[in-house]
């Protein structure tokens, strides 16, 4: 069976870092491999090899690539509204000299 030739994405196991590495290769040439900090990276890189070589991006690694970034965005968002909540709780210096009486006391 001649399987065609496919620009393919997959997650790499990082042993000395919580973040995650993609690497992106062709499905005839597995030993060939270009790593990627991101899945947003990683995509850019697919459509790039694509241009370039004119080989169609697998659809099962690009629905699995858009759905990562999907959740980074969601997580980056959630933690910007916490720093945002953060910000807000935080009460105002306030400038200039204090009252006479605040003073002593």
């Amino acid at each position: 069976m001649n399987t065609p030739n496919v620009i393919l994405a997959a997650k790499a196991v990082n042993l000395y870092s919580e973040n995650s590495i993609w690497f992106v290769y062709f499905s005839n040439d597995s030993n060939e491999r270009f790593y990627c900090k991101s899945a947003y990276k990683a995509m850019r890189l697919m459509f790039l090899l694509k241009k370039r070589s004119g080989l169609n991006i697998s659809d099962n690694c690009l629905s699995r690539l858009s759905h990562e970034i999907a959740l980074t965005k969601a997580a980056a968002a959630a933690t910007e509204q916490k720093a945002v909540a953060a910000t807000e709780e935080m009460p105002k210096k306030r400038r200039g000299r204090k009252p006479k009486a605040e003073k002593r006391a």
